[in-house]
């Protein structure tokens, strides 16, 4: 394994654990806006897409599976953030929902 993927993953490990502190106190948070959980979803997808990617080249290149295995567990924490994501998002909306059906029935 080059330098280079090492300290990518090093990076990228170092950025998840970063998320993983301080996306769930965002999505807790009682005044996020449905702008900023949109926000949010989209850079974790984009750090899932960009983890994948690197997943496949280091298959491709043989790297040791133990690296393999740190991408993917990288891969996984960015994967769970991203269902918190979107279960805040779908309570977000749901909220929404009654709010315009309680209006509704007045």
């Amino acid at each position: 394994m080059t330098y280079e993927w090492q300290r990518t993953l090093r990076d990228e490990e170092d950025l998840a654990k970063r998320a993983t502190a301080t996306v769930p106190r965002m999505l807790a948070h009682p005044a996020v806006t449905f702008d900023q959980l949109s926000r949010l979803s989209g850079h974790i997808d984009d750090c899932i897409a960009r983890l994948g990617r690197l997943i496949t080249d280091l298959e491709i290149a043989g790297t040791d599976q133990a690296w393999i295995h740190v991408a993917k567990a990288i891969h996984q924490l960015w994967r769970s953030l991203a269902l918190d994501a979107a279960e805040r998002v779908r309570s977000f909306e749901t909220a929404s929902i009654d709010v315009r059906n309680a209006s509704a029935a007045r």
